[in-house]
């Protein structure tokens, strides 16, 4: 897995550069997103049934610990245990 370390990468990027979703999905995705902008990439992605809600989780923990990127824009979609547990992931990661 090609794992980068820029912190202004974006979600969806971060999944076609980790094989997690292909282009073709993002660029749907993006297209849903154009007409819906309050609406997260990763809600589209799970709504179009491209991930799980469970890949999703697996997939922002990833891209929170390589890009250290913050939090906030998680808990727009993630209910508080979900996003309390990713927090308690990357922390159990850093010591």
């Amino acid at each position: 897995m090609a794992l980068s370390n820029n912190k202004e990468m974006k979600v969806g990027e971060f999944l076609v550069d980790n094989k997690i979703i292909t282009r073709e999905q993002l660029d749907d995705a993006l297209d849903l997103q154009k007409y819906n902008p309050e609406r997260l990439i990763g809600e589209i992605l799970v709504t179009q049934g491209v991930l799980t809600r469970e890949d999703l989780i697996m997939a922002l923990e990833m891209f929170l610990m390589v890009t250290n990127a913050e939090i906030a824009f998680v808990d727009e979609w993630l209910d508080q245990d979900e996003v309390d547990m990713i927090m308690s992931k990357l922390k159990e990661k850093e010591k």
